[in-house]
């Protein structure tokens, strides 16, 4: 039979964002020393592969794209957030990052990709490749992006609040302060569907 799964945004999610005066904007960290895991993130992450979901991160990573770091820096800040994440005994059944963005400036990782959300691409790999039921499962992000990447693969969405860059919504979607209380939403709602 077909697993549950979880769907987590990182960044803002799991990942603290860090401010860069050069851009003036919140974002992903671009260097392995500067990430760090969101006051119990991985705590709650444990929690979802205690009730037994599939857990899987998808998130859109397109700092090399835009010409803010190298693909190395940004694979090294990835390794250093599985390190932390498993120096709090929690780990991930998957990972699916989007590289590129439609208005990049680097060769190949510019313009257009299937990859990249709003776009339910990666969730759909992410089914494929470790037999997912979809219509069973949830997503956690922090951006209408993430919203509309969960309805485009009909999985339901829980979207939480970040103070760097607060998201309005018009649809009735539920909404939670942080990972922890994502998850307990999705606890108490799991054996309804």
């Amino acid at each position: 039979m077909s697993r549950s799964a979880v769907f987590l945004d990182r960044d803002g999610v799991i990942v603290e964002e860090i401010y860069y005066p050069q851009t003036a904007e919140w974002e992903a960290p671009l260097c392995a020393d500067e990430v760090r895991l969101i006051e119990g993130a991985a705590a709650a992450i444990k929690r979802l592969a205690e009730l037994g979901f599939a857990l899987v991160v998808i998130s859109n990573q397109a700092a090399y794209a835009k010409g803010k770091a190298t693909l190395r820096t940004l694979w090294l800040a990835h390794e250093r957030f599985m390190a932390l994440l498993s120096m709090e005994d929690t780990k991930l059944d998957a990972v699916f990052y989007a590289w590129g963005h439609p208005a990049g400036i680097v060769p190949h990782f510019s313009g257009p990709t299937l990859d990249r959300k709003p776009g339910a691409y990666n969730l759909f790999v992410a089914a494929a490749q470790l037999d997912l039921d979809l219509a069973r499962s949830w997503m956690v992000g922090d951006r209408i992006t993430d919203v509309a990447c969960a309805e485009a693969a009909g999985v339901r969405p829980i979207l939480v609040e970040n103070r760097h860059n607060p998201q309005v919504s018009n649809s009735a979607v539920i909404r939670a302060p942080n990972l922890a209380a994502a998850v307990q939403h999705i606890a108490d709602n799991t054996a309804v569907f």
